[in-house]
């Protein structure tokens, strides 16, 4: 187990070996934006309330609702399904590490963050800090009737949320990494 303080919060993550022998800090299902439940369904994200106490970060966040084409049946999910995940190759680096944001592809139909055939374990081979997210998927992140309770989009808008949380991140920490 290890913890971080970030701008919203403390994390309890874990450490583990990578196959080249190296350490992986793994903080996982970090919420980036309040649960776009309720009123805030269709709407832009809204920013994520700090939390008291350490929250559990070792297991993945809900992914999205969405329609798996090749069995055809609709994947387990969830509308609370706004989260981040951030792997990295060192806590207290001595120097500023990249930060690569993994935004899955799918045709916003599909996908998610949570795919662990985007694994951390390349990119933390070459000192580089992995962040990979959830977004709203098919109706509830692309439905657009052009109203004040519908405006559309909601899922591009996460997209945005989850880079801003991560600069913002950056900032905090003061030295350029996410952790």
């Amino acid at each position: 187990m290890v913890q971080v303080r970030i701008s919203d919060g403390i994390l309890e993550g874990e450490v583990t070996n990578n196959k080249n022998g190296g350490k992986i800090y793994s903080f996982r299902g970090i919420p980036y934006a309040q649960p776009p439940l309720g009123d805030l369904r269709f709407k832009a994200p809204q920013p994520v309330k700090p939390w008291n106490g350490v929250r559990d970060a070792k297991k993945l966040g809900n992914e999205c609702y969405q329609y798996n084409l090749f069995s055809k049946t609709v994947n387990q999910g969830s509308e609370d399904c706004l989260y981040i995940n951030v792997f990295s190759p060192n806590l207290k680096p001595t120097k500023p590490l990249p930060v690569m944001v993994w935004i899955h592809g799918g045709g916003f139909i599909c996908g998610s963050g949570s795919d662990e055939s985007y694994g951390p374990n390349y990119l933390i081979r070459h000192d580089v800090i992995l962040v990979t997210f959830n977004y709203r998927l098919e109706i509830l992140g692309f439905l657009c009737l052009d109203t004040e309770d519908v405006p559309g989009n909601a899922g591009m808008k996460d997209q945005v949320a989850a880079l801003r949380w991560v600069q913002n991140q950056c900032r905090h920490e003061g030295s350029g990494c996410c952790t």
